[in-house]
């Protein structure tokens, strides 16, 4: 599998490569073996074998040992056309186990209890048949449908229940349901199901959720919402599945907490005007909803798709599982592992833990495998593919970077194709990319998959800029960036971009400006500032969203968005970008507002009648001090409405 001097590049010495070949039969002590190493010695122990986890889960439970990490070499390297080339792909897919092992990185979690409560819905015969097999390891609650002619169970220790769900919400251990027409089975029932009084709005809840209508899902984004079960009442290996899983979903469970969100950082609107909502149109759970100003996300809800993270241009929803500078990190050790043995570049392969991996496994069993050259990384989700992560990857070293992805998932591949031609357009602008570097394989045929992957092509080379990711993803994508143009010698600082991109500045028409800033207290990333000194407006480039609030809400209309990436390091800083003299009260000659703003104002209210004479329009040339004073010496009574008649009482009608 190595040769020699790759071992020597790798510091590796040969006395620590030791190959097996039947660990999980007659070389079974050699396993036992390796756990009560590492277990005196507190290191963990990690197996590149995923087909036989079970069988060294139990050896490791039997023996008291930690249960050892497993990853995949044989499907996605070992089984390959050209595995004797796969040495450099080899030695890094170890090497990265290893560290993602020694890291142990860990995420925050909630902690759910199920009782067992199950609630399954829809025609009648599907619903009776997994009841009957369900009821002796849940509490199952059976509710039909259809009620004409049903023959009752033979196994009766489940209720029977009739009525239409108007309405489900909620997660695992927690749905909420709403039923009209809501009636129990009666227990005297002899030939059919006979049932009492009907109800209406009726409220319930339940800890898993079957459906078997055979109609649309009772939930969005259903395949996200864990607990909740949809399958075709008349496939019946599927409803054996089903079954298989809803038996387990009972007791104490663990699930991640995937996103963290920072509100303050949030852009979805000021003052009761939208500007962002990208993180409310990505998920595909429903787990964000507007919360005046903000978003509130259920982190009960949310499958971990990683979508609102890879579109928040704020940084207030930040995937955490994994963070972004973990993920590149590891990315980098994967390149700079290979290419200590092979000098070209790698490509990467993200792909996730259901759809992905199955073709992979079948394409190394059917067909030719993996590239050599083509490192496959399994995420959680693939949304997780913003334009930060496609960026990042390209700094680090990856020639190419294709996403595989389940075309039956159309909400989610239209924002990874959003963010890859986002990347596109980012990497289009230091001259590095021909449209082939970042592509997303919507497939689902493992023999198309074969033929895209292993199909000749080449993408032109480039100068690659490793760093170590850190900090918020806007400082990442700025990061990578500059280190890609530097090295590949590219001047200009300027990146157009197509509009509704998170990058790009404001524009003022400052001769109508007036400087009234209301800008300023509008803008949720604090790109737009004023100076407490002069009647100035600022801009910081680095800090806009482009959301679109200031457009909304300026009074004048004299702002507009400019979408584009500037390379230079002033947009770090602050930048005057309109300024008015200030004006003075003409009775006081206390600054209370700009020479621009006082003037608009006057010419608004010339033709006011308030306003018809010099002394009048004198007014809205004074502090507002001056101003109050003013109107009680002047002697034209337009305020005066005389005096105020007295009330009257019962006696003067006597």
């Amino acid at each position: 599998m190595y040769k020699r001097q790759d071992l020597d590049t790798l510091n590796i010495s040969i006395e620590e490569v030791k190959i097996y070949n039947s660990l999980c039969t007659d070389q079974i002590d050699i396993v036992e073996s390796a756990l009560e190493k590492t277990s005196s010695k507190k290191k963990p122990l990690a197996i590149a074998c995923t087909q036989q986890e079970k069988l060294f889960t139990e050896i490791a439970e039997e023996t008291n040992h930690e249960i050892p990490h497993f990853f995949n070499i044989r499907e996605t390297a070992g089984w390959s056309k050209n595995a004797k080339k796969s040495s450099a792909k080899i030695s890094s897919l170890i090497l990265d186990a290893s560290k993602v092992v020694s890291s142990n990185q860990t995420s925050r979690s909630l902690s759910f209890k199920s009782d067992g409560r199950c609630l399954i819905y829809g025609q009648s015969d599907a619903v009776l048949h997994v009841s009957e097999y369900l009821s002796d390891f849940l509490g199952v609650s059976a509710m039909l449908t259809d009620i004409d002619d049903v023959s009752p169970p033979k196994n009766n220790n489940f209720n029977i229940l009739s009525g239409k769900i108007v309405s489900l919400s909620g997660y695992f251990c927690n749905f909420d349901v709403k039923i009209n027409d809501f009636s129990e089975a009666l227990p005297h029932s002899k030939n059919k199901l006979l049932f009492g009084d009907t109800s209406q709005d009726v409220s319930s809840e339940c800890d898993i959720f079957i459906d078997l209508t055979g109609s649309d899902p009772l939930i969005n984004s259903y395949q996200k919402r864990d607990g909740y079960f949809k399958v075709d009442p008349n496939d019946k290996l599927g409803l054996q599945g089903v079954i298989n899983e809803a038996q387990t979903r009972i007791g104490e469970f663990e699930k991640p907490i995937y996103v963290h969100f920072d509100e303050n950082l949030c852009a979805h609107s000021r003052n009761k005007i939208v500007g962002c909502s990208k993180c409310l149109e990505a998920c595909p759970a429903g787990a964000i909803q507007p919360n005046e100003d903000t978003v509130t996300i259920d982190t009960a809800i949310c499958g971990g798709c990683g979508m609102c993270g890879s579109v928040c241009p704020s940084g207030a929803a930040q995937v955490i599982w994994p963070s972004m500078d973990s993920l590149l990190n590891r990315l980098s050790f994967i390149a700079e592992s290979y290419n200590k043995i092979e000098k070209k570049k790698p490509r990467l392969l993200i792909h996730d833990g259901s759809h992905g991996v199955g073709l992979i496994s079948y394409l190394s069993r059917i067909y030719d495998g993996l590239p050599h050259d083509l490192i496959p990384i399994e995420m959680h989700s693939v949304g997780r593919s913003g334009h930060d992560l496609l960026i990042g990857a390209t700094a680090m070293g990856f020639s190419e970077i294709l996403i595989l992805t389940d075309p039956n998932k159309n909400e989610e591949n239209l924002i990874l194709h959003e963010q890859v031609k986002l990347a596109n357009a980012l990497i289009e602008g230091i001259n590095i990319n021909n449209n082939e570097r970042y592509k997303i394989l919507e497939i689902s045929d493992p023999e198309e998959l074969n033929n895209q992957l292993n199909s000749s092509h080449s993408v032109p080379d480039f100068k690659s800029s490793p760093f170590i990711a850190a900090g918020s993803n806007k400082n990442v994508i700025r990061t990578a960036m500059k280190g890609l143009s530097k090295e590949n010698k590219h001047t200009s600082e300027i990146i157009n971009l197509p509009l509704g991109s998170p990058y790009g500045r404001v524009e003022i028409d400052t001769e109508n400006c007036t400087l009234c800033l209301s800008c300023v207290s509008a803008c949720p990333a604090g790109a737009l500032q004023d100076n407490p000194e002069m009647p100035q407006l600022l801009f910081r480039e680095d800090a806009c969203i482009q959301c679109g609030i200031c457009v909304k809400t300026c009074p004048e209309k004299v702002i507009s968005l400019v979408p584009q990436f500037n390379l230079s390091d002033s947009v770090l800083s602050n930048e005057l970008i309109n300024e008015d003299e200030p004006f003075p009260c003409i009775s006081c000659g206390k600054i209370f507002g700009t020479k621009k703003s006082i003037e608009s104002i006057k010419k608004r209210l010339s033709t006011h009648s308030m306003f018809f004479s010099d002394e009048r329009q004198d007014l809205i040339l004074m502090c507002e001090d001056c101003r109050v004073e003013n109107q009680f010496k002047q002697n034209d009574k337009i305020m005066d409405v005389g005096e105020r008649p007295k009330p009257r009482t019962t006696d003067d009608y006597n």
